[in-house]
């Protein structure tokens, strides 16, 4: 089966904590196969160079987002949180523009592991995508659901992973030796574009792919070597981190309730590391593999 190379991505702003959809909308500009189309609100400041950019109602009336994926072989959906709930739109006006390929904004943990599911309810919101997008395969629209792990990047820089990088602190949970699956957002990029290339493979399936495994202490030692300092450590339990996410997470307080993603990648069983728990594809889509220590000193230099 031949390329899919009538692109549009959804989701390009670089604004945001992980402005994912810029670093796709990079990988694929810089492959000559693709041809780039951004679809934004017409309130969006997103207007990526190079690319064909298209501004829609702040709504996105499904009308509006039928013509806009007219043409294309694949929609790639590069949203936060601000869209769930609404992708059955997304799909229906993908369905009804005639595109081969449906690329949901997955991206992160095993959300097809059930222990990661109940762990942090909000990526069954991603789970409900995956069963629409299986409900509709007969309608003509396939899918395939990347899995990359957490993100390296922003992981770090945030403080998501627990690390304070001007401070040099960090909190390690249990003795830090748990290996989980991570990529950087320049991988998630060439990811997407390795499954548009081999769209035959790729149909109606989760694939798996990391820049590598590692660990809180991994990362601790790569921060140490990269910045030249010893941060002070302390060190919590993942009972004591779950219940404190819990907690947050009954209040509505999601950002707070991140520690029960980072949970779900420590504990054994969640399916988060892929190398060990799942099939990596990294060969087979031409994802590199990455060193931890060179990620970390090109993350800290900025």
């Amino acid at each position: 089966m031949a390329p899919l190379r009538k692109v549009v991505v959804v989701g390009a702003s670089t604004t945001g904590m992980a402005n994912l959809g810029s670093f796709v909308v990079e990988a694929l500009k810089a492959d000559a196969t693709f041809e780039v189309t951004v679809v934004s609100r017409k309130s969006s400041a997103t207007n990526p160079d190079g690319v064909k950019v298209l501004k829609l109602a702040d709504d996105l009336p499904l009308g509006e987002l039928e013509k806009a994926f007219a043409g294309q072989d694949a929609v790639v959906m590069a949203t936060n949180f601000q869209v769930f709930g609404q992708e059955e739109k997304f799909i229906d006006a993908a369905i009804k523009a005639g595109v081969k390929r449906f690329i949901p904004s997955e991206f992160g943990s095993n959300t097809r592991n059930q222990n990661t599911l109940a762990m942090f309810p909000m990526m069954g919101a991603k789970a409900r995508v995956i069963s629409e997008l299986k409900a509709k395969e007969s309608d003509g629209i396939t899918w395939t659901a990347i899995c990359a792990g957490m993100i390296a990047d922003t992981g770090l820089t945030t403080g998501f992973f627990g690390y304070d990088l001007q401070g040099h602190t960090a909190t390690i949970w249990e003795d830090g030796n748990r290996k989980f699956s991570s990529s950087t957002r320049e991988n998630i990029g060439k990811a997407v574009c390795g499954v548009l290339k081999h769209p035959e493979i790729t149909a109606n399936q989760y694939i798996f792919v990391s820049s590598f495994e590692t660990s809180m202490n991994e990362l601790l030692s790569a921060l140490e070597k990269a910045q030249g300092v010893k941060y002070s450590i302390s060190y919590t339990k993942v009972e004591d981190e779950v219940k404190e996410g819990k907690a947050m997470l009954a209040k509505g307080d999601f950002m707070k309730a991140h520690k029960l993603m980072l949970a779900a990648n420590l504990l054994p069983g969640y399916g988060n590391n892929f190398a060990e728990e799942e099939k990596l594809w990294n060969d087979r889509l031409g994802v590199p593999r990455e060193n931890v220590d060179e990620v970390v000193a090109r993350i800290v230099r900025g």
